[in-house]
């Protein structure tokens, strides 16, 4: 017999076919993805980044994760978990928890956003609150109680007439509540008199106001430290300075989105948006929010180019215009909204999502999919239950999340990740099981990105660290596998005669490959494995036997499951053709 050989190569060989080119299916990539020169790399493992977990019996997740930057490059690493948010050292060690930070709602998913020089922070319980890297405190304050007045001597310049009064908490980067309900009335008979004003707490800096003579508009009066309980107005009225501000009303407690978008914050609540004054971010008048259009719950909030696309579990909707004398909710082109709020991710500008039916991309205009074989997969696999608590990154190219499985253990918490490569538009699987993740990528920092454990207190460097960038977590095998369709060479209806596969391997201490084989729709094989050789680039050959296998198309599944580097490099197939059954 005449035998032939079918090369299918790697971007840098000359071959009849390419590596990248083969058809997979989604999950036809496990623990691999195509490189730079169309190579298959086994991904890379990940380390523990804080050695002990938080409090590791307890059993709770990691309920968010940020990457705090400063403009001054002063950079935190804020984890959320169970009650509290922590901060990690860049290079791990232990979880310390933030001054002043109170206990929040239990496992409660955290979302963060930073604005100047300032993190805030929202968990859909609790509140608002906000970060500097010096200390913990709440976005908005509840107004004070009503003051009662009165009248206290004389030596002041407050001339004869009627007098109210009103006073407001200010924390300590001065932003203010708004006042207190305002007094009772006090009547000067004699000039001169002074008036006593009870002021309540010790916790904030106070300013107080009152009317001028017999007036109804409330002006400065005068700014109190945080342990003064009384204060005394003895000033004239031409030397009041501003009107107390109505507008300082707290955001709602049970905000749980927040995004930057240009000069302002925006949170949301249930299904209302609110925006933040343009000069003074902790400031959210409820006048200006905006309700979405089907009243559904806002699912996700991302900054594309003008505009700030809203999501809800069923829409996307556009916030045009930038402050509230112009802005307007448009609708979208969009079939499919999104829903798990950590899915919602910036993908070079295209925001990518899970909706209902899978992964869609929302490029500002209208919504639209990478596959349909892979909405497909995910359709066939996620548990819809959980669906909301699945997560996402965009990580070297790739879009990937992690989502619940039902055919998997573990299927309430997300415990496998699909990944979509938007330079390649390849698909393939990772076997990552996180709860959230976290991206650095400025100042001194590289590139590194974390993920969060769904059992305990752990935090994971996935990639970035040197000696985890190119090796897989010590000690840990990963099985990885490339199981493209079946290889027919473009004729099927021609029997051939498979005698040996070749597979070029790269390996820094590979231990053994296994090809596996299926011929036409039978039963898969394995053929003798071979030990690999490490720190070489071989071609290793697999005998089929038999004088070779009759079939007409071949499906190969070549299999490593070890602690290290792996890279596929080009597939050969020694055959023959039978002649034509017509």
């Amino acid at each position: 017999m005449a035998k032939k050989i079918y090369r299918i190569l790697d971007d840098l060989s000359p071959s009849e076919a390419k590596l990248r080119n083969l058809p997979r299916k989604p999950d036809g990539l496990y623990n691999m993805h195509l490189n730079e020169y169309g190579q298959l790399v086994k991904r890379a493992g990940y380390a523990k980044h804080n050695t002990d977990a938080i409090l590791p019996a307890n059993g709770s997740k990691i309920a968010g994760m940020h990457r705090y930057y400063k403009q001054d490059l002063t950079k935190k690493f804020l984890v959320a978990w169970y009650k509290k948010i922590y901060e990690l050292p860049d290079n791990g060690g232990t979880a310390v928890a933030l001054t002043d930070c109170p206990d929040l709602g239990p496992n409660a998913d955290t979302y963060f956003a930073d604005f100047l020089n300032t993190c805030y922070i929202v968990n859909g319980v609790n509140g608002v609150f906000k970060y500097n890297a010096n200390g913990f405190g709440s976005v908005g304050i509840t107004k004070p109680a009503t003051p009662t007045v009165s009248l206290t001597g004389s030596g002041s310049s407050l001339g004869v007439g009627n007098y109210r009064f009103c006073y407001t908490y200010i924390d300590d980067d001065g932003y203010e509540s708004n006042p207190s309900d305002v007094s009772n009335s006090v009547t000067i008979t004699a000039a001169k008199e002074k008036v006593t004003v009870p002021l309540s707490g010790t916790t904030y800096k106070k300013n107080v106001y009152r009317t001028s003579v017999n007036g109804a508009i409330y002006y400065f009066d005068e700014g109190v430290d945080k342990a003064t309980t009384s204060f005394l107005s003895t000033r004239a009225d031409n030397t009041l300075g501003d009107e107390v501000k109505y507008d300082h009303t707290a955001p709602e407690a049970t905000s749980h989105l927040i995004t930057k978008r240009r000069e302002k914050l925006y949170i949301a609540y249930n299904d209302y948006l609110y925006p933040s004054h343009t000069s003074d971010v902790e400031y959210f008048p409820p006048l200006w929010r905006l309700r979405t259009g089907n009243s559904q719950k806002i699912t996700g909030l991302l900054e594309q180019l003008t505009a700030l696309p809203v999501f809800t579990d069923d829409s996307v909707e556009r916030l045009v215009g930038t402050d509230e004398d112009n802005f307007e909710f448009q609708n979208s082109y969009s079939t499919e909204g999104n829903i798990a709020i950590r899915s919602l991710v910036d993908c070079d500008n295209l925001l990518v999502y899970l909706g209902f039916n899978g992964i869609f991309y929302f490029d500002g205009t209208t919504s639209g999919i990478f596959s349909q074989a892979l909405n497909k997969y995910i359709k066939d696999n996620i548990n819809y239950t959980y669906a909301h608590l699945s997560c996402a990154t965009y990580w070297d190219d790739k879009y990937i999340l992690c989502y619940p499985n039902k055919n998997l253990t573990g299927s309430t918490v997300p415990n496998e990740s699909i990944y979509v490569d938007l330079k390649s538009k390849t698909f393939g699987i990772y076997s990552y099981a996180f709860s959230c993740f976290s991206l650095w990528n400025r100042g001194t920092d590289g590139l590194r990105l974390f993920g969060g454990s769904n059992a305990e207190g752990r935090v994971y460097e996935i990639a970035g660290l040197t000696d985890y960038n190119e090796t897989t977590e010590k000690d840990v095998a990963i099985a990885c596998y490339d199981s493209p369709e079946p290889i027919d060479l473009g004729i099927p209806d021609i029997w051939k005669q498979w005698f040996n596969i070749y597979i070029k391997v790269k390996t820094t201490l590979g231990t053994a490959l296994t090809m596996n084989y299926t011929l036409d729709d039978g039963t898969e094989t394995s053929a003798t494995s071979q030990p690999l050789i490490a720190g070489k680039t071989l071609w290793y050959k697999f005998d089929l036997g038999g004088g070779g296998q009759r079939a007409r198309a071949i499906k190969i599944r070549p299999y490593v499951s070890d602690t290290y580097d792996v890279t596929f490099m080009g597939y050969a197939f020694v055959f023959d053709l039978e002649a034509p059954e017509y």
